[in-house]
């Protein structure tokens, strides 16, 4: 359920916020020198950089389901008390 809540959450946003464009800048420091080694365009590095990509994305869902998590769970404690 959660899951889904983050996918509707991410098909709303008509524009890529702040985070989500520092990550892909991040993502795309990190590969440079891969890109400089390799042919300019070439299929292995764009191989590469979507996969790099698809596990940031991985990593950005589990983390909202983490924190989502969290969060409940720090609700239910604080109204315990």
């Amino acid at each position: 359920m959660i899951r889904s809540l983050y996918l509707n959450l991410i098909q709303d946003m008509e524009v890529t916020d702040d985070i989500s464009e520092r990550l892909k800048k991040e993502i795309l420091e990190i590969l440079e020198d891969d890109e400089k080694e390799t042919e300019t365009g070439s299929q292995e590095y764009g191989q590469c950089r979507d996969k790099v990509f698809r596990i940031a994305s991985a990593a950005e869902e589990n983390g909202f389901v983490r924190g989502f998590r969290y969060a409940f769970h720090l609700i239910m404690e604080c109204c315990q008390e």
